[in-house]
């Protein structure tokens, strides 16, 4: 790869009209942000599926720039990547995150991606992004780490940043203006009371005449024996109370006003009046992202409920509904899919009081949405609101467990055993013996968190299961428990045949299980195994299968399962020697 070291990276015509749509290197780019945003927000965890999912549909819009073209070359400024003069990349601000304001400040003016670099580099790309935003003083800069990479499929040019020359500023500074020219059409108001009240304090002028020629200009003397001059405080207080009066929310003001026409009206037409404004203005606030005003309406609502009068049953539940309806599937999901598309959130105090005030009902829609949410500030706020709703409603959360939805139910179940929930073990075992691969491993790892007697109840019987990883799942897990129940089918799997014909891994599982539990019962057996003298034409066990003797006797870890140990301490069989030595030491295999 060449990377040139000149102070000006070349650039595309600008007076040429670009080869094929931009919106396809926008759309591109815009992709390509999300996908170091979805890194970065799944640093420790690339297994996710959210971050999976976008690492594809990153790879995905590559596919028709290739049709068109076999490289895109962008022009790099602090605000902005360019391509064919025109801005397919805008940041109008120098944030931290800022996708051109990264590559730029450290001195990047051009980069260019060929084809293939979504297959190749893409992900190595990806990794140095994060880095370089969140770097220290001391730690390596963009170029540093471009370099270490050894790019084939991505090219770029650069400036010396410390080189004072250096185009470092390629737009100005948001919010500077020139300043007014100066001149009688735009002198200062306050400019001209000061130089009058100095002129009238030193005696000057012709008189008269010279005033009246002057009468633009106002004299503070004029004013200050006046009969409505205030005063410091009474100005101060004006001042208060403007900015109190600019700061009402007039939304929750018109609130109140319908709340207490509702409850102290008891005529129905009144209040069947009032609802009508109510659930307009509901959906008016929702479309204007008044989240905490549609909060405090549905909060507000209930209470005045229990303090009104004689309310019809009819009207009282068309009240009530207001939260309801908000907490439905279809509702809630339009409301999630365009704050997830919102390029600005409203603040998280506001949508965590909103999420307040949603209904149980309402577990099953943010579960859906939790794997699905691409903006970085949603997610978290869905999780919060996830995690108080199922706190609040276990009976919702253990129902979901059957939900026909996947990522519903594979949600449900997590929680359920991050919360260590006993009420969802019964679910949890239906989903053992019915559910698909995925869900039976949560449910398993669940139960392990849970590690109530029915849930190591039903973890046992996750022994005998036809997936090879769910068993060894289960021996680990009843291992690290402890569980003595399972020692009748720990020591069936390990005496019975069909466990000499399975792979290492699943045979130390079991060894390992029935090792912890049996205690000195089982050192004979195991003795058998591992020490055995075999006669003339009789043959030693399998080396694997004595070396899976070994780490139970020292799972066992008495003086009668150490003395088995020591002699066969020196086996001539390496496995057999390393499995024992091990074991002495209170090693794991």
């Amino acid at each position: 790869m060449t990377v040139p070291t000149a102070a000006t990276p070349t650039q595309e015509p600008e007076d040429l009209e670009p080869p094929f749509s931009p919106q396809l290197v926008s759309e591109m780019l815009r992709q390509l942000d999300k996908t170091i945003r979805a890194h970065l927000l799944y640093l420790n965890n690339h297994n996710n599926p959210s971050y999976v999912r976008s690492l594809e549909l990153a790879r995905a819009v590559f596919v028709p720039l290739w049709a068109e073209t076999e490289s895109v070359r962008l022009t790099v400024t602090d605000t902005s990547l360019e391509w064919y003069g025109q801005k397919v990349l805008d940041e109008p601000t120098k944030a931290s995150d800022s996708l051109p304001w990264t590559l730029f400040k450290d001195g990047l003016r051009e980069i260019t991606f060929q084809q293939g670099f979504e297959d190749t580099e893409l992900a190595d790309f990806l990794a140095i992004i994060p880095k370089v935003r969140h770097a220290q003083p001391n730690q390596d800069d963009l170029l540093t780490l471009l370099w270490e990479q050894e790019f084939s499929k991505l090219q770029y040019r650069y400036v010396d940043v410390s080189d004072e020359s250096a185009p470092l500023e390629a737009s100005p500074e948001p919010g500077r203006y020139p300043k007014r020219p100066s001149g009688n059409a735009a002198e200062d108001p306050a400019e001209a009371v000061r130089e009058a009240k100095a002129e009238a304090e030193s005696g000057g002028g012709d008189g008269a005449a010279e005033e009246q020629g002057r009468s633009g200009i106002v004299k503070m003397d004029d004013f200050d024996t006046t009969l409505y001059f205030l005063d410091e405080k009474e100005v101060e207080y004006l001042r208060q109370e403007t900015e109190r009066e600019y700061a009402t929310d007039l939304r929750r003001a018109v609130l109140d006003s319908l709340l207490d026409i509702f409850e102290f009206q008891s005529d129905p037409l009144v209040r069947a009046e009032v609802l009508s404004h109510l659930e307009a203005l509901m959906l008016h606030l929702l479309s204007a992202g008044q989240f905490a005003a549609v909060a405090y309406l549905l909060r507000e609502a209930a209470l005045t409920l229990d303090r009104a009068r004689d309310v019809q049953p009819e009207t009282k539940e068309r009240l009530a509904s207001l939260s309801a309806r908000l907490s439905e599937p279809v509702a809630l999901g339009q409301l999630l899919e365009a704050m997830d598309a919102a390029p600005v959130l409203p603040s998280a105090a506001d949508l965590n009081e909103l999420f307040g005030q949603l209904r149980p009902t309402a577990l099953a829609t943010v579960f859906a949405w939790l794997p699905r949410a691409q903006n970085v500030g949603l997610r978290p706020l869905l999780e919060g609101a996830a995690t108080r709703i199922a706190e609040a409603a276990t009976g919702e959360l253990v129902k979901l467990i059957a939900d026909p939805a996947h990522d519903v139910a594979l949600e449900a179940i997590r929680r359920c055993g991050a919360m260590r929930t006993a009420a969802g073990v019964p679910a949890m075992a239906r989903v053992l013996e019915h559910g698909d691969r995925e869900l039976r491993h949560a449910a398993l790892s669940a139960l392990g968190d849970i590690a109530s007697p029915g849930a190591m109840q039903a973890m046992e019987k996750a022994l005998a299961d036809a997936d090879r990883d769910l068993r060894v799942q289960a021996a680990r897990t009843l291992t690290a428990r402890q569980y003595r129940p399972a020692l009748q089918r720990a020591e069936a799997a390990v005496k019975g045949k069909e466990l000499r014909e399975t792979d290492r891994t699943e045979r130390l599982a079991f060894f390992e299980l029935y090792g912890s539990l049996c205690g000195d019962g089982g050192v004979a057996y195991l003795d058998g195994l591992l020490n055995a003298k075999g006669g003339l034409f009789a043959r030693k066990e399998d080396p694997e299968l004595r070396a899976a003797a070994a780490v139970a006797l020292g799972r066992i870890g008495t003086a009668a399962s150490k003395e088995s140990l020591q002699r066969a301490d020196g086996d001539k069989d390496v496995i057999v020697r390393t499995a024992v030595s091990r074991a002495l030491r209170g090693g794991a295999q």
